[in-house]
């Protein structure tokens, strides 16, 4: 049977949907981008390298760098799914996705999360569910879609040093990985806890809307840490993302390695560490300024 590309598109955005559906959408306004750019062909095999370079040139101009190799990764992904099924003899490692990240990224501070909490009582159910979220997210660096799967049975029980911590399954890599917080936020999860399993809510999942009892959806969580940072006063456009990178830049600030990152983020992919020593000007200037030379007598010199 000839698969075609819109049949194609289509059992791959089902596919993807089961096990990442907060990528789902992205991924299939930039496959339906491509089918539209291709149109002259039906066929997926048909396919080939220039029609990528082709299609990625076509959104130069009118999209940022960043935007296009995400497009690429998508394809990448959307062709090694295929290439593995037989369907198509287009090898994907023809795709090189390049990883765009601005050094001018906005990132959260230890100095911002405090400005943020303080906004936030402890004794009202909603504004403790946000207190809980920013701290979680900054102390464990998880990706929001990791939080919000997380069940109350993922929840492990004190242990001796009498916080809890909980498993999280990393999407990418389809695994469970343990994340550890610190004692702030042990305090902030036992309140919760409290009140969370009084609530008349038939999900286990861990953080649900309390007006609702419906699992809290990834836009409302970034629409209310937006109007968070901005009664903050925050000159900075913050998003849930915005921790994972601020806790990679602690880690490295602190001392920590690049090895420390990829451990404590849960990178698939070590590599992807390496990024987050662009995003500090400081640390740029500190390891560049420790490997300077300069001349002097004629003489080479270590700076």
């Amino acid at each position: 049977m000839i698969m075609t590309i819109k049949n194609a598109i289509q059992i791959y955005l089902e596919w993807k949907q089961t096990h990442t559906s907060s990528a789902y959408t992205t991924y299939k306004v930039r496959l339906e981008q491509f089918e539209n750019f291709i149109s002259k062909k039906v066929k997926l095999n048909e396919i080939n390298g220039d029609d990528i370079i082709a299609f990625h040139r076509k959104l130069e101009g009118n999209y940022s760098l960043n935007t296009i190799a995400y497009s690429a990764r998508v394809l990448k992904n959307f062709f090694w799914f295929w290439h593995g099924r037989g369907k198509t003899t287009f090898n994907p490692k023809e795709i090189i996705p390049i990883r765009y990240i601005s050094a001018d990224k906005d990132i959260v501070t230890s100095e911002d999360l405090s400005d943020m909490t303080d906004l936030l009582e402890v004794n009202n159910l909603q504004e403790l569910q946000k207190k809980l979220i920013i701290h979680l997210l900054w102390d464990t660096g998880m990706r929001l879609s990791e939080l919000l799967d997380i069940k109350i049975e993922d929840i492990n029980e004190q242990g001796i040093d009498g916080l809890r911590t909980a498993k999280v399954r990393t999407r990418k890599s389809m695994r469970y990985n343990l994340v550890i917080w610190g004692s702030d936020t042990n305090d902030l999860m036992n309140r919760y806890l409290g009140m969370r399993l009084c609530m008349d809510c038939d999900s286990k999942k861990l953080l649900v809307n309390p007006k609702t009892g419906k699992v809290f959806t990834p836009r409302s969580v970034q629409r209310w840490i937006t109007e968070l940072s901005e009664m903050a006063m925050l000159d900075k456009k913050i998003t849930p993302h915005s921790f994972r990178h601020g806790k990679a830049n602690y880690i490295l600030d602190q001392g920590g390695s690049v090895r420390d990152v990829s451990a404590l983020l849960r990178h698939v992919k070590p590599e992807s560490s390496f990024q987050y020593m662009q995003l500090s000007k400081k640390r740029y200037e500190d390891v560049a300024r420790r490997y300077l030379t300069t001349f002097s007598n004629n003489r080479l010199q270590t700076a």
